[in-house]
């Protein structure tokens, strides 16, 4: 079925390149929010295209039922180069084109600046500052300077640099304030994905009181999973119910038995109440985990946004967040003081962290009819806005009085770009999700 739709009477059709390096989600959540972003342009009626580095026959078909062209990067003898032009894109001439943080920001400028004559966005998914301390490397802070001298750097010559949420939102414009309130950042607040089989439907109560992290297992302390294993290995079963296990989807297929074996071994959990699974790109395969859960938790030190928790809310499950999460923040702003049973205090320090994760789950499992019925509120309430809103906002910002015409290539050496001094945000209204 062709699910897009016409733009509106008397929109200008426009042409747009997205860049990432995948088209399916095997990453993690910039390639999530790209493609929805791709889909979303091409339901408009605009064109929408995307550059990844190489694709299977399935991610074509994919993209082109969706509307979206899908481009693979040029071969060499080192495999696929992004950095290279490819013909048939330039041929196409995209009047707009979207990079995302250091996946793809510098491709999408050297398309918009160096190969072409676009206007160009550039999105921030990441805080260096406050996500380097927990990956353990020697080199964080070094890694935290090249990373936001990147995002200076490439902010001088973009028509718009967006940030996903609030938090990152601030984190991007204390990054870039000259002093003098010349320089803001547009907000991207993801909007909410309702499965179309379950609106309206109220989610029931799982026979198992599974607890769920969804999310790259990389960076351990980063994402607080060792938060979330003492917290569930410190829960007192119910009587006439099994223990809960502690479900966490998202460990490269190899490491998923040392993942189990870290977190058994930080928490005391038995290796049977710790269940690991490999990361898919199959969405239906998560939509079906989350479903099965009693509880969704995103225990994070920190975290820019965190869509998998707007996932959750999707398919109504209950869900806890880190307080220090762009999340977090999205749902006050959005909930006001109902989102305060949602978020979780997180300190770092790591007993005073698994005591008050214990708490905060134990509140939901002890009374899962209460949670889910919460959790179907949440749901109820934060649906609005649909993605299309982000789009129109985008363009109604690029095509302003001072983006009347994009900008020519730029060196290193040209003076620093104006952002848009009035404050706005795309889909302001609108609510969450990836």
């Amino acid at each position: 079925m062709d699910d897009r739709l016409t733009s509106a009477p008397g929109a200008t059709r426009r042409s747009h390149l997205f860049v990432c390096d995948e088209w399916s989600a095997t990453k993690g959540g910039i390639s999530v929010l790209n493609r929805k972003l791709a889909v979303t342009v091409a339901r408009q009626g605009h064109e929408s295209m995307c550059l990844v580095r190489s694709a299977t026959n399935a991610e074509h078909e994919d993209a082109a039922r969706h509307g979206v062209r899908l481009f693979t990067a040029e071969r060499t003898p080192a495999g696929p180069d992004l950095h290279l032009p490819v013909a048939e894109v330039l041929d196409r001439s995209p009047d707009i084109v979207i990079g995302h943080d250091r996946v793809s920001g510098h491709i999408a400028w050297l398309y918009a600046r160096k190969y072409g004559h676009a206007r160009l966005v550039h999105i921030v998914h990441t805080a260096p500052a406050e996500i380097e301390p927990y990956k353990g490397r020697l080199d964080a802070a070094q890694r935290v300077e090249d990373r936001e001298a990147f995002t200076t750097d490439i902010a001088r010559h973009t028509d718009v640099i967006a940030a996903v949420g609030p938090r990152l939102t601030r984190y991007v414009t204390g990054l870039l304030e000259d002093g003098y309130g010349d320089v803001s950042v547009f907000r991207l607040d993801p909007c909410l994905d309702l499965d179309e089989d379950a609106a309206g439907r109220r989610r029931r109560i799982p026979s198992r009181p599974n607890v769920m992290v969804l999310g790259r297992t990389g960076d351990i302390e980063l994402k607080g999973l060792d938060i979330a294993s003492g917290a569930v290995a410190a829960l007192t079963p119910r009587a006439g119910q099994p223990p809960p296990v502690l479900f966490v989807r998202g460990a490269p297929a190899p490491a998923c038995e040392q993942v189990r074996t870290t977190l058994v071994a930080a928490s005391g959990l038995a290796r049977g109440r710790v269940d690991v699974r490999p990361f898919t790109e199959n969405a239906a395969a998560v939509r079906r985990d989350l479903r099965h859960a009693a509880l969704c938790v995103m225990p994070s030190r920190a975290e820019g946004f965190g869509l998998v928790a707007w996932e959750a809310i999707a398919v109504g499950t209950p869900v806890l967040v880190s307080s220090q999460s762009g999340a977090a923040e999205l749902l006050r702003e959005r909930l006001g003081a109902t989102a305060e049973r949602m978020v979780v205090d997180v300190t770092d320090t790591l007993s005073q962290d698994v005591r008050a994760w214990h708490r905060a789950i134990s509140l939901v499992l002890d009374d899962l009819p209460s949670a889910f019925a919460f959790a179907h509120e949440v749901r109820t309430e934060l649906a609005g806005p649909p993605w299309s809103s982000v789009i129109d906002s985008l363009h109604a910002r690029l095509y302003g009085a001072r983006h009347a015409e994009p900008r020519r290539a730029e060196g290193h050496g040209a003076e620093p770009s104006s952002v848009s001094k009035d404050s706005a945000s795309l889909a302001s209204a609108a609510p969450i999700l990836r």
